[in-house]
């Protein structure tokens, strides 16, 4: 996502310089930067009255301000995004992050849920800030086994396990008390026919199909009846979130209005789902700085996502949420790297 531009210039390679060596000091230290010592650290061969100069215009131009009339001058969400857009035309990713995401998937065990409660862990571990995990909708999946099973008061137990290791289970309540045998046939009969398709096509032709070659065959008419009722409700995404707490020990972040904006984030799941839904039509890395964050009224905050697919399909995202001064030189391309390891595990997964 890219910081709106409003008919102004493109800014000179020392000022560009600049402005990315302002925000990387300020990422690092989260001190405001004067010109003198940002001279001399920097060894830019200007006077500090030539760099103070530099400093106004960027300003000027909305990339950096000063949170103080005597003192130095910070990035704004523009300065923000010139930095990350910068970022994003190369970058490399260190290789102990990268053992560190495909360990921490393989290791786990082969069920989605907590596969993706892993990953939001990881992300958070790694990057010291809070990782985010949307999963992707039931309907993506691909039925494996169907497992039917008796309860009482004439209810059965729907037990549906995925080529990605979900288990989808419902309850169903049927007129006739039917025995063990009469379920296992019926698992059988739904497994042979619903395997190697996904919940999506089957809802949407594979039970019509069905329907009209067993008309008249009352028992496999009674299995496709309680797979309708099991299946009928679409469920929807869930999210993953580990690591609020981390932001809690970052000072600009719990200052008053920061504060507020995290609480927000924390407290109204349905927000950030649907800050993380927005997604699921990018592709690839996008990153979300303060203001950018649509809808959802965020100050000091920043969001780094990346959707990942089951084949060419996109399913879900995942990203890390931090203050606007994260380290974006190892949070995009963190970010970047682990969609493609989720999407790779779950297409091979999936087959």
């Amino acid at each position: 996502m890219k910081f709106t531009e409003q008919d102004e210039r493109k800014l000179h390679e020392r000022e560009a310089a600049v402005l990315r060596a302002v925000v990387f000091e300020f990422i690092t230290k989260g001190k405001p930067i004067g010109s003198r010592s940002f001279v001399q650290k920097y060894s830019f061969s200007v006077s500090p009255a030539t760099m103070r100069n530099i400093m106004f215009d960027l300003e000027s131009m909305g990339y950096l301000k000063q949170p103080h009339t005597s003192a130095g001058r910070i990035p704004t969400d523009k300065g923000y995004r010139f930095y990350v857009d910068s970022l994003l035309d190369s970058y490399e990713f260190v290789t102990k992050e990268q053992i560190k995401v495909r360990e921490e998937l393989l290791r786990k065990e082969v069920q989605l849920d907590k596969m993706f409660s892993s990953i939001s862990k990881m992300l958070s571990l790694v990057s010291r800030y809070a990782g985010v995990v949307l999963t992707p909708k039931p309907d993506f999946t691909v039925v494996k086994h169907i497992d039917l099973v008796p309860l009482d008061n004439n209810e059965i137990l729907f037990l549906l396990i995925t080529r990605t290791g979900v288990i989808l289970t419902r309850r169903v309540s049927v007129s006739a008390n039917l025995i063990q045998d009469e379920l296992y046939q019926h698992s059988k009969y739904l497994t042979g026919e619903l395997c190697g398709y996904s919940l999506f096509e089957i809802r949407k032709d594979v039970f019509e199909r069905l329907r009209s070659e067993t008309m008249n065959d009352h028992n496999k008419e009674m299995a496709l009846d309680i797979a309708q009722l099991a299946l009928a409700e679409t469920d929807d995404t869930d999210l993953f979130v580990d690591g609020i707490e981390n932001l809690l020990h970052i000072p600009e972040m719990v200052e008053k209005d920061q504060l507020k904006s995290l609480l927000r984030l924390i407290e109204e799941k349905r927000l950030l789902k649907g800050i993380m839904e927005k997604n699921l039509v990018n592709e690839g890395i996008n990153t979300f700085i303060g203001e950018e964050i649509e809808g959802a009224d965020v100050s000091g905050c920043s969001i780094v996502t990346s959707s990942y697919k089951i084949g060419n399909k996109t399913v879900g995202v995942l990203g890390i949420i931090g203050p606007t001064r994260m380290d974006y030189e190892k949070i995009v391309p963190l970010v970047d790297y682990t969609g493609k390891v989720v999407s790779d595990f779950l297409t091979k997964m999936s087959k």
